[in-house]
C-alpha cells in the first residue's frame, strides 16, 4: 500500500466526502498506519486532527465489491477538487502581507 502526505484539513475534507465514487456506502477502512507530526498513532479520529497537523497516511477502502488503496484514492479526489488546502509557515511580520495576498485571490485563511 503507498502513503500519502496531507494536512488535516484536506484529510477532514476527503474524509466527509460523500460521493459513491470514493466512498460507497458500505464502505470502511481497514490496515491504516497513521503518523502525525512526525508521530506514528495505531489509530487517529479524523474529526479532532488539526487543519494545520502533517499527516502520512495509508491503508485501504474496504467495500462489498472489492477494495482500494487509500492513499490512490485520494489522490483521484484531488484531481477532482476545486480548492486546496496549503499548511504555510512563515515569519509573523509577513502574515498580514499573506492573509491579504489570498483574499486577492479570492481565498480565505482557514486558521492563523
Amino acid at each position: 500500500m503507498a502513503r500519502i502526505k496531507t494536512n488535516g484539513a484536506e484529510l477532514k475534507k476527503f474524509w466527509c466526502n460523500t460521493d459513491p465514487q470514493f466512498w460507497p456506502d458500505t464502505a470502511h477502512v481497514d490496515g491504516m498506519a497513521w503518523q502525525v507530526n512526525g508521530v506514528e498513532h495505531e489509530d487517529v479520529d479524523v474529526e479532532n486532527l488539526s487543519d494545520t497537523d502533517v499527516v502520512l497516511v495509508e491503508g485501504a477502502i474496504i467495500w462489498d465489491d472489492g477494495d482500494a488503496d487509500f492513499a490512490g484514492t485520494m489522490k483521484k479526489w484531488r484531481k477532482l477538487e476545486t480548492h486546496v488546502s496549503v499548511v504555510v509557515e512563515l515569519p509573523v511580520e509577513h502574515k498580514d502581507a499573506l492573509t491579504e495576498f489570498v483574499k486577492n485571490l479570492k481565498g480565505k485563511v482557514l486558521s492563523a
